[in-house]
């Protein structure tokens, strides 16, 4: 049985976005599939979060409903792009001709190396207290 967390799922996902960006040259639907990559990446750090604080997430790819059950302001960084990294979901791989810019996957990628670190910190800073 695999010991895998969310979180563990959640840092592929970044690795494969971040690797499929570098090959990505004119290839928009390779782009597409960057930001779907990123999108659940964010998402599934995000639960992670959530479960290690007890907190019951629904089954949702809507990020503003997770940032919702975080401690108000924790991860506010990402609240202006919650709707934009949640239609990457579903626009990526559903509407035809659907397109991601270049800038658009730059802002997000840095927010989901920023989401990962501060996330990775609170948890560490738990594990010390809980040790004491």
């Amino acid at each position: 049985m695999s010991d895998d967390t969310l979180l563990d799922i959640a840092k592929s996902n970044l690795e494969s976005a971040k690797l499929l960006y570098r090959y990505k040259t004119d290839d928009e639907i390779r782009l597409n599939t960057v930001g779907f990559l990123l999108q659940q990446a964010i998402e599934l750090a995000l639960k992670h979060h959530l479960e290690l604080n007890g907190v019951d997430y629904p089954r949702t790819h809507d990020i503003d409903s997770l940032l919702a059950l975080c401690a108000e302001g924790e991860f506010e960084e990402l609240e202006p792009w919650a709707e934009t990294i949640t239609s990457m979901e579903s626009k990526t791989r559903y509407i035809k001709n659907y397109r991601l810019a270049v800038r658009k996957v730059d802002q997000i990628m840095k927010l989901a190396d920023d989401l990962f670190q501060k996330i990775e910190k609170i948890h560490a800073k738990d594990n010390e207290e809980r040790e004491e």
